[in-house]
């Protein structure tokens, strides 16, 4: 074995009190000082764009040229398009993306909206579960796991030196309704062949229990639409979050064949929603084709601002929106009269459901999107993330407790070597949530700041190096506030972990893209996306 030192790098996500720009980085140092990178996520995080002018937070630029993708989210490659922007013109080493197909389509439709060039894009490995590959040194292998999005993964790195180092991503032990999830036998036949270190996703760990399946969600979207009978239904997701809308479909099918009326029509509204539908069909995710083999009932999905979305009666209507936490989208267009394809003035009553429990961090916002739509006279229902809900209209795609304890004990029970588990992607309290349910595992644990690392030596030894005082971010700001046309502009700001004060470090200059209408990958495409919406 190889005299060296692997290190871990929390790169961002482990915030103190807020949730995103998650992305942690490998590396390996050979008895010869050479040190090879591996950086798995590179997200953003929400700004107050209200309060700071910003747009998002993204982390420090990766030292390696290659990003481990877990899943499609932005808070895990919404960084990635502006990551591009910042190496323009100081590098000619190409970026690859390791990720699945729909983790792919989902990051191409990002860059395209962002203005990235297609010759600029990232080069794309495609991964497998199950079927190993070899980067920058690391032996690399994929899991499936169950999230609120399809073909989400977790990855076991394993250094030259042969410390195996297991990173969940964001996950949880449910089924899921498209592609692969959570499967035991694949996890405990990883952990077999030995676990240095797990990497735990803490977002919801302090809730009790296991996090609910969609088929939960079924029952309460069921009960959604018997108490919006005559009224229309406004409502709102992430728009990545593709099992949600396979399951407002397939909810709005068993309904209608349970009670003998017609289906409502889903209409969706906003650019990423309708780029995330595409991104469904081309990995072979037919919706309507599922919903109709699995309940013999026809439902119709289509796009705001069509004809057909216009011809359908009010009262039939199940609006699906982009914008759940109150950011610059389309749900907060309709509450605040600025949505050209949805009116809240349509002759009946609007029943509003937020289908995302707020995010931490962000109860100010969410909480004031609601008040915005009783202004307008709406029933509304936003659920509580941190207590019972008379309806179930979301389910977390994170771990409840009981989906952590599970995780850690299969781990525990099937490596045949002690596993020290460092909590990720949450704020302190979820993190040291984490920290005690794997302690009730046998399982020792360690607490790692932003930015700060823990080398492990080739006997698993670990020490903590750089124990951060600062978080350095990048800041993002759209000086257009046009995703037509962004005009970004990027600084560095220093953070004080202990105290939170901000101190501004300077500007990042970048060499802008020359824009020509040829060279954009969805030029077209985007187009048809704009008249659907009625924008052009």
């Amino acid at each position: 074995m190889a005299d060296g030192v692997t290190r871990w790098e929390s790169a961002g996500g482990n915030n103190t009190k807020s949730i995103g720009g998650n992305g942690y980085e490998f590396s390996y140092t050979d008895k010869e000082g050479k040190t090879q990178y591996l950086q798995v996520d590179y997200g953003s995080m929400f700004a107050d764009t209200e309060k700071t002018g910003l747009e998002a937070y993204i982390p420090e630029i990766p030292k390696s040229n290659d990003i481990l993708i877990t899943h499609g989210h932005m808070d895990h490659v919404g960084g990635i398009a502006h990551l591009i922007n910042l190496r323009r013109g100081k590098t000619k080493e190409p970026l690859t993306l390791h990720c699945t197909k729909y983790s792919e389509m989902m990051i191409r439709n990002n860059l395209a909206s962002s203005r990235i060039p297609v010759e600029e894009f990232p080069q794309f490995h495609t991964i497998e579960p199950g079927k190993p590959f070899e980067v920058n040194g690391f032996k690399v292998e994929p899991f499936a796991v169950s999230h609120s999005i399809p073909e989400a993964s977790g990855f076991v790195v394993e250094s030259p030196d042969g410390i195996r180092c297991m990173t969940m991503g964001d996950f949880k032990t449910a089924p899921v309704p498209l592609g692969n999830g959570w499967d035991d036998k694949a996890v405990a036949e990883i952990a077999k062949k030995g676990i240095d270190f797990m990497f735990v996703d803490s977002t919801s760990a302090s809730s009790p229990g296991y996090s609910k399946s969609e088929n939960i969600v079924q029952g309460g979207l069921k009960e959604v639409l018997k108490q919006s009978e005559g009224g229309m239904i406004v409502s709102a997701m992430i728009s990545s979050s593709a099992h949600r809308l396979h399951t407002i479909a397939t909810s709005v099918a068993k309904y209608a064949k349970e009670t003998g009326t017609n289906p409502r029509t889903v209409i969706i509204d906003g650019t990423a929603l309708i780029n995330a539908r595409r991104a469904l069909n081309k990995c072979g995710y037919a919706l309507e084709d599922m919903v109709k083999e699995q309940t013999g009932v026809d439902v119709k999905i289509v796009a705001a601002g069509t004809k057909a979305a216009q011809q359908v009666p009010p009262d039939e209507r199940f609006y699906v929106c982009t914008g759940t936490q109150g950011e610059e989208a389309s749900f907060v267009k309709v509450a605040e009269g600025r949505n050209k394809n949805i009116s809240l003035d349509v002759g009946c009553p609007v029943h509003v459901f937020n289908l995302q429990s707020c995010i931490p961090g962000n109860e100010e916002q969410y909480k004031e999107l609601e008040e915005k739509f009783k202004a307008k006279g709406c029933t509304t229902f936003f659920p509580d993330r941190y207590k019972p809900n008379a309806i179930t209209v979301h389910a977390s795609g994170h771990s409840g407790a009981g989906d952590v304890a599970h995780a850690c004990k299969i781990v525990h029970d099937n490596s045949p070597r002690p596993t020290k588990v460092i909590p990720i992607h949450g704020a302190t309290e979820q993190r040291n949530k984490v920290m005690e349910i794997a302690h009730d595992a046998g399982m020792n644990t360690f607490l790692v700041r932003n930015f700060s690392s823990v080398a492990i030596d080739s006997e698993g030894r670990a020490t903590f190096e750089k124990p951060a005082k600062e978080e350095t971010w990048i800041t993002v700001t759209d000086l257009n506030h046009d995703f037509r046309k962004p005009k970004y502009e990027y600084a560095r700001i220093g953070m004080n972990i202990d105290e939170r004060k901000v101190r501004q470090i300077g500007p990042i200059y970048y060499k802008k893209p020359p824009f020509k209408k040829n060279n954009m990958l969805d030029a077209a495409a985007a187009k048809k996306i704009l008249e659907a919406q009625g924008r052009v």
